[in-house]
This record gives C-alpha cells, sequence and structure tokens, in this order.
C-alpha cells in the first residue's frame, strides 16, 4: 500500500475518538495483525514496523512502511483501518502517534537531495531565512501560504524553494510540469498562484499538453521525498527549528508564525497549522 494511495485515503476519512492513556510501541507478531495487513506483509509489499496500543479501547495503531516511507493504520477485530484519529477536542492523534512511534526520516539527507534534484523554484534574498515549500499547483492552503510569504520574500526577509508535487486533481500534473517546464518557472509559479480559482480550488496555470518525461520524473521524485517525510498534505515545510536542525511541518502556518521565523534567523519552534 503505497503512502500516496494513503494520503487519498486519509483526506476523507475521520474517526471522532475519546482519549484514554496510550501505551508502548512493541513490534508485532504477524499471527496477531489484521488480515488484510498480514496478506500485504506476507506478500512483501510492505512491513510492520511497530504496533501500539491507542487512547481507544480495542484499536490497535500500526506503523507500517515500504520503499517510500512509512505511515500509521490503525486494526480492530480483524478489520484494517485507514484514516486520521481525530480527538472530540479536535487533536490530531495520528499525526501524534507518527511522531512518537514512527522512524525519523533523515531530513538533511533530504534537503541534499531536494537541492542535487535542480528542478526547485527558488526566490527571495540568498541571505534570508529558509524555507523549502512542497506545493501542488491546485492547493489551496499553498494559496494561502503564497499570499502569506510573498510580502516578506519582496522585502528581503524570507527566501523561498519550492518543491513542486502534483496528487490533489486529475490536472495537477500537467499544470506542476508547466510550471517546471516553462521558461522562466518561477514567473509560471506566480501565474499560476496570482491566478487561483479559490472557488473551484484550480491553480490558474494552464495545463501542458504533453509533459516532458524528465519533468515527470522529478514530479515523482519529489512526492517521494514528501512520503518520506511522513507528509500526507501541502503545504509541507521544510524549516530550521530552534537548535538549526532541519525539522517539517504539515499544513499552513499561522502569519503569526511565519513572520517570527522570517525575524528570526530561520530557527524557531515547530508550527502550528491552521488548515
Amino acid at each position: 500500500m503505497k503512502p500516496s494511495l494513503l494520503r487519498r485515503c486519509l483526506a476523507g476519512i475521520g474517526i471522532l475518538l475519546l482519549a484514554l492513556p496510550a501505551f508502548g510501541a512493541t513490534r508485532p507478531a504477524s499471527s496477531a495483525l489484521p488480515q488484510p495487513l498480514a496478506s500485504l506483509v506476507a506478500a512483501g509489499k510492505l512491513k510492520v514496523v511497530s504496533q501500539f496500543a491507542t487512547e481507544v479501547p480495542g484499536l490497535t495503531g500500526y506503523i507500517i512502511s515500504n520503499a517510500h516511507g512509512s505511515q500509521v493504520v490503525y486494526g480492530e477485530h480483524g478489520y484494517l483501518f485507514v484514516g486520521h484519529v481525530i480527538s472530540p477536542k479536535g487533536v490530531d492523534l495520528t499525526d501524534g502517534y507518527r511522531d512518537r512511534y514512527g522512524p525519523k526520516p533523515d531530513y538533511a539527507a533530504i534537503v541534499r537531495q531536494l537541492d542535487s534534484g535542480g528542478h526547485l523554484i527558488s526566490e527571495g534574498r540568498s541571505t534570508a531565512p529558509l524555507l523549502y515549500v512542497f506545493a501542488d499547483p491546485n492547493c489551496i492552503f499553498c494559496y494561502h501560504f503564497y499570499r502569506m510569504a510573498e510580502p516578506l520574500v519582496a522585502s528581503g526577509r524570507l527566501q523561498l524553494r519550492w518543491v513542486m508535487v502534483a496528487f490533489l486533481q486529475s490536472t495537477s500534473a500537467a499544470k506542476a510540469a508547466a510550471i517546471l517546464a516553462a521558461r522562466n518557472p518561477l514567473s509560471a509559479l506566480h501565474m499560476d498562484e496570482d491566478r487561483f480559482d479559490t472557488a473551484h480550488e484550480a491553480g490558474g496555470i494552464a495545463p501542458a499538453r504533453a509533459p516532458d518525461k524528465t519533468v515527470q520524473d522529478v514530479l515523482k521524485a519529489h512526492l517521494s521525498a514528501m512520503d518520506t517525510l511522513g507528509a500526507m498534505g501541502t503545504p509541507t515545510l521544510l524549516y530550521r527549528d530552534g537548535h538549526g536542525h532541519w525539522s517539517v511541518q504539515v499544513g499552513l502556518p499561522t502569519k503569526a508564525w511565519l513572520m517570527r521565523y522570517a525575524g528570526g534567523n530561520g530557527k524557531h519552534e515547530p508550527a502550528r497549522p491552521v488548515g
């Protein structure tokens, strides 16, 4: 089960649950796994890194992984559940489980991989605090991030490296390809955002008619990097935390956080998404 498939499933499934104490993670016996999960493990399509008790009585969590990254799924009475577990207070428990029990990606290695790929869209003063932004051309939250960030970029307070991905809509890949293949990719990205149709959540650039295979491979590599980060949506930000280490945040940050990051030499506490 690929992370890209899980991403689509997670977008539409939520479970309202009570908050009870969770226990530590263990490595499960294959006989104890839900049958659908056990079948995928037996077929060599993925492995189960660990299992853990959730805050919901009877619901067991599993960290699963394959060559593309790791994800959290759940099992109960032999059934396999794919989705985010949301508490009655609106807390995304799945993100907490992933942070607590999942393998930690090498963020610095992913940054080096992205830089070496040669298809990032850079803007801003080179000495300004730096953010890597994974963005889908049809992502309305990416559009809102763009609107927040551009004044900071224009004033020399923030540097961005856009990492184009494509998974939200049927036109996403062709629009992302049009941006990357343009003579001036930054201008094409700005066109997509400046003409963004918020009513239909659609980027404003015309889709490429015949995307080049090289560009398609770039988009696949970017999505693979995003999967490795454990990210399930856009925008996903790579930023430096208060200790100068690379960290990741999925979702639209608040304007206050972005302002503080731009004014704090590119080092800050984790962002709190608002969308």
